[in-house]
């Protein structure tokens, strides 16, 4: 006979919930006067908790308290918001009339399908434009719809009133999305229909609702009790309903407030931690009075303060004298709790790592970090690491980071961006990508193949030129072939190597992408095949291999479903696959440590409980009503409004609030923002300064100061300015004009390649340079210049455009590039060739692309000067003029004449002396820089006009140079980094390496 009352009991949220539950079904709950069951008779009951998390915590708690002794436990099941699916299958209460669910790989390849048709079937509106421009897009617009029938189906929406909200006054955006929701209420239940499927949703709440009618009916065959549960969903509440009336069953609630008073309860709305609890009971027919606690669970002082926290807005008038009646509570209601406030994030993530840490001193104390903030989550178990500590994670990381699914996902950008040297630099330097090498040969290979053919002018046009160019690369002894150091001391034995490596990389990547028209499974299997060649079996080894041999299988099977698939749409569903599968390790080796989110964190008590990321925004989140419907549309379909989620999370705050010990954290800032502590923080520090505690309120906490020291020497001396002083013998004694510049401005520069010999890496080449368009410039010029050193040809503008154009070839294979530069050197072209024809009668002879030496006796030593001049001019009077072509900043006439760019004034020393051999010693009259922009003007003579004063000029810059040099003949003289720049934040090659950054702060910049 059911009973008169339903069987509805509570567990107070500052009472252990599993703990007083468990120690209730060993003294016989639900039943009545039956005493405790023997251990043999405890195998009847029935338990429904909300997650798999709490089941495995009851079936602990009940080994543990069965004291050593032997003990069936009972049938102990998952019946939470996500894992109520479990009561499928062969599970009692499953109808088998109740079709399959469909997965959610399925459901997202069946969602892009119907919006592909219903783009085509709507070519007149912009998001079906949208979808027809970027089918890729497609899969992010499946991925919102899923999430929104997810939601309709939970609440049991029916989709037949979506058309109703047509009458709602709407803008025209949203008669769009009701036009897309036909997706929702028309074409995606015909094709669930069609294949005899339903969805997880839907199937869940189908099972559910038949257990309640198995149960209402009499099919109980023992005691069952649902605990825990809030009963957000509809069909839960259904199945607690028809357990609460049985004669052997209970509902047990998490920490229902039977505190608060009558016209709390009346005023509480969708952001109250009781409103679920509310909406449950009343479905259950029964008032806050009517439910009593287990024994041994009434609600203590700390329930007592968070039921004031959470007062209602519409009663706070009475919070004083609530708060007034109540002092003698305040103090053991505080007992144990904590608040700290961090400066920011990383300290925050910091303080709580150290906050576990210290937990572990105390043997078999355990301690778990509660946040919704998967980022706070990420950082803290950084922070762990430093003590080489492993922490339970319930949430897991995205499989996306590891191992084959790293390498899959690199290879899939990698093809996407058309294997640009960026992209291919990223994917042969992930450590699976092999070729069947050992992982330091495959590693040792693939920067040869990146110094040799990434880093290096032209960029790559095609991924079939990679081995010629690594074989371009080998030292042969051509003039002018300039290689990196650590290139040319390789053996030919690694040339070797290197360029079968780049050849069978060329060869396993050139099947991708997949041909336009090809399915989505194709473009899988096409990934995986290449990714098996790059890793070989390592791609499926451990945990990681094996979770990504589960959603390739999925995919594979579910392809079918997706008729119309260009590979950036399957590289985009694969990589979402990928990023929401979650990877987690199953033994960690502190497992008395946990990070557990809000739905895992329910009904767990550890002695201590840190609860991190409490900043309003993040906990609680805030509403979002979802892209497809406002507030007015959920209203009508009697949809919850999005504030429920601000209720449910406060009710988990209330819950880990009523731990023994629980830290309360947050920050000052997040990220470059200000923040402020969520508003239960604002209201507890209200209470705490009322009751004159103002020291508790999470400023003062020694937390932080703690977290600080760690990274805080105990004292601080940073690296001076350096000052190396090598050997005469490791000094230069070659320097070019240009080097002199250097030796003038920044000499730590001269230290550093020509005494380390340490020579920068070129960037990857994604796309030609300003560099590029510079040397190719000068190439063109100088061809033309070689070719017609005495007279212009009858079309000196189409010749110059010919040469050009040649040089430009290396850059044609980027229309951006290309149409970017090339207009600019005809301009360019236009002016010089109409400056060739006004100078050319007084020239004699043009010499382009000479190279120049000196010797000079300096401290009893020889110097070499070298340089190598853009362009020489024999003048008909008889004297020579020098002149240099610039693409980008020209010196400015005061520089040139302090000395601090000397370098066409110490060409014409060069000349003066007989350097030039295709020149003989001449007088200088003029030397000048030629800016080459192709904007408007397309070139100018920029100077420097010395006039007369040039041989004075040269003159003193010579013997700055040997007074310069003779310095550096002292072994005493430092090679100081940074000395005359001529700008202060202009960058160097070598910064990095003389700490520029760390004296600079600290003051020892001069």
């Amino acid at each position: 006979m059911a009973p008169a009352t339903p069987r509805v009991f509570t567990i107070a949220a500052d009472r252990p919930f599993l703990d007083v539950l468990a120690e209730a079904v060993l003294a016989g709950f639900p039943l009545e006067g039956a005493g405790p069951p023997a251990p043999v008779a405890l195998a009847r009951w029935t338990i429904l908790l909300p997650t798999r998390r709490a089941v495995r915590e009851l079936e602990s708690i009940f080994f543990a308290k069965s004291g050593g002794r032997g003990l069936l436990l009972p049938a102990i099941r998952p019946i939470g918001d996500i894992d109520e699916d479990t009561l499928g299958g062969n599970e009692p209460g499953t109808g088998a009339d109740i079709p399959d669910a469909m997965s959610g790989t399925a459901q997202l390849l069946l969602l892009i399908d119907l919006i592909d048709d219903w783009a085509r079937a709507n070519p007149q509106t912009r998001l079906a434009q949208e979808v027809a421009a970027a089918p890729h897009q497609a899969a992010a617009l499946a991925l919102s719809l899923q999430e929104f029938l997810d939601a309709i189906e939970t609440e049991e929406v029916d989709a037949a009133l979506i058309p109703g909200l047509y009458d709602l006054e709407n803008a025209r955006h949203r008669e769009a999305i009701l036009e897309f929701l036909s997706i929702a209420r028309e074409r995606y239940p015909v094709r669930l229909d069609a294949e005899t499927r339903i969805s997880a949703a839907l199937r869940r709440a189908l099972v559910l609702r038949h257990e309640a009618q198995r149960l209402a009916k009499g099919g109980a065959h023992g005691p069952i009790i649902a605990a825990g549960s809030t009963g957000t969903i509809p069909a839960t509440r259904d199945l607690l309903k028809a357990i609460a009336g049985l004669p052997q069953g209970a509902v047990v609630l998490p920490g229902l407030d039977t505190i608060m008073d009558e016209e709390s309860w009346e005023a509480v709305g969708p952001v109250h931690p009781q409103y679920a609890l509310k909406q449950l009971i009343a479905a259950l027919g029964v008032a806050p009075a009517q439910v009593p606690a287990l024994a041994g669970a009434e609600p203590g002082a700390r329930a007592w303060l968070a039921s004031e926290i959470m007062r209602p807005a519409e009663t706070s008038d009475a919070w004083n004298d609530a708060l007034t009646a109540e002092a003698s509570r305040l103090a053991p209601a505080l007992a144990g709790v904590e608040l700290i406030e961090a400066q920011h994030r990383q300290e925050e993530a910091a303080v709580i790592a150290l906050i576990l840490r210290n937990a572990l001193e105390t043997p078999g104390r355990s301690a778990s970090l509660v946040t919704p903030d998967r980022s706070l989550a990420r950082r803290v178990k950084a922070e762990l690491m430093r003590w080489d500590i492993a922490i339970d994670d319930s949430g897991g990381e995205p499989l996306l980071r590891f191992g084959g699914a790293a390498l899959l996902h690199v290879l899939a950008d990698a093809a996407a961006r058309g294997f640009d040297a960026g992209s291919l630099s990223g994917l042969m330097r992930h450590a699976l990508c092999r070729l069947g090498r050992a992982p330091d040969e495959a590693r040792h290979l693939a920067s040869i193949v990146e110094l040799a053919a990434l880093r290096s002018e032209p960029a790559l046009r095609s991924l079939a030129e990679l081995p010629a160019r690594v074989a371009e690369a080998q030292p042969d002894g051509r003039p002018g072939q300039h290689l990196h150091p650590a290139l040319a001391r390789l053996p030919p034995a690694d040339w070797e190597q290197a360029i079968a490596y780049a050849a069978d990389l060329a060869e396993a990547l050139s099947a991708l992408p997949v041909a336009t028209g090809a399915g989505f499974g194709a473009h899988v299997d096409a990934l995986v095949k290449t990714c098996e060649t790059l890793a070989g079996e390592d791609l499926w080894a451990g945990d990681a291999g094996a979770a990504l041999a589960d959603v390739i299988a999925s995919a594979r099977a579910e392809a079918s479903r997706l008729r119309h698939c260009d590979f950036a749409r399957a590289a985009a569903i694969l990589i979402h696959l990928l990023r929401s599968t979650a990877l987690r390790p199953r033994n960690p080796r502190a497992a008395r440590l946990s990070i557990l989110g809000l739905l895992e964190a329910r009904l767990m008590q550890p002695d201590l409980v840190v609860l991190g990321g409490l900043n309003e925004g993040i906990w609680p989140g805030l509403p979002d009503a979802g892209p497809w419907l406002n507030r007015p549309m959920r209203e009508t379909l009697a949809m919850q409004q999005p504030e429920r989620s601000i209720g449910q999370t406060a009710h988990d705050f209330v819950q880990a609030f009523g731990a023994r010990e629980v830290k309360l954290v947050w920050s000052r800032r997040i990220d470059d923002a200000p923040a402020i502590p969520s508003r239960w923080v604002l209201r507890l520090q209200m209470i705490l300064k009322a009751a004159g505690q103002e020291a508790r309120t999470g400023r003062s906490s020694s937390w932080p100061r703690l977290a600080r020291a760690l990274n805080e020497p105990a004292s601080v001396r940073p690296n001076a300015k350096p000052r190396p002083r090598p050997p005469l013998a490791a000094r230069p004694r070659q320097l070019s004009v240009t080097r002199i510049e250097t030796l003038i401005r920044d000499p730590y520069a001269i230290y550093a390649r020509h005494v380390l010999k340490l020579q920068p890496v070129e960037p990857i080449v994604a796309r030609a340079d300003p560099a590029r368009r510079g040397m190719v410039i000068h190439e063109a010029i100088s061809d033309f210049l070689r070719a017609y050193p005495d007279a212009l040809p009858p079309d000196a503008l189409a010749e110059l455009l010919r040469l050009g154009h040649a040089h430009f070839a290396a850059v044609l294979g980027d229309p951006a590039v290309f149409s970017f530069w090339w207009p600019r050197f005809e301009r360019i072209a236009d002016w010089l060739v109409e400056q060739e024809r006004q100078q050319r009668p007084g020239i004699a002879h043009i010499h382009a692309e000479i190279e120049g030496r000196i010797a000079l006796s300096i401290a009893d030593a020889a110097f070499h000067l070298t340089c190598r001049a853009d362009r020489v001019d024999v003048l008909k009077d008889g004297t020579v003029r020098i002149i240099d072509y610039k693409t980008g900043a020209v010196p400015s006439a005061r520089e040139v004449r302090a000395g601090l760019a000397p370098q066409l004034t110490l060409q014409a020393a060069i000349l003066a002396r007989g350097g030039f051999t295709a020149v003989a010693p001449m007088q200088v009259s003029a030397v000048s820089y030629v800016k080459l922009s192709g904007g408007d003007p397309a070139g100018e003579d920029k100077g420097p006009d010395l006039g007369a004063d040039l041989p004075q000029v040269v003159a003193q810059h010579v013997a700055g140079l040997v007074k310069l040099i003779a310095a550096y003949r002292n072994a005493d003289q430092p090679y100081l980094p940074r000395t005359v720049m001529k700008h202060e934040d202009d960058a160097s090659d070598y910064d990095h390496l003389s700490r520029f950054r760390e004296w600079a702060l600290a003051g020892e910049a001069r």
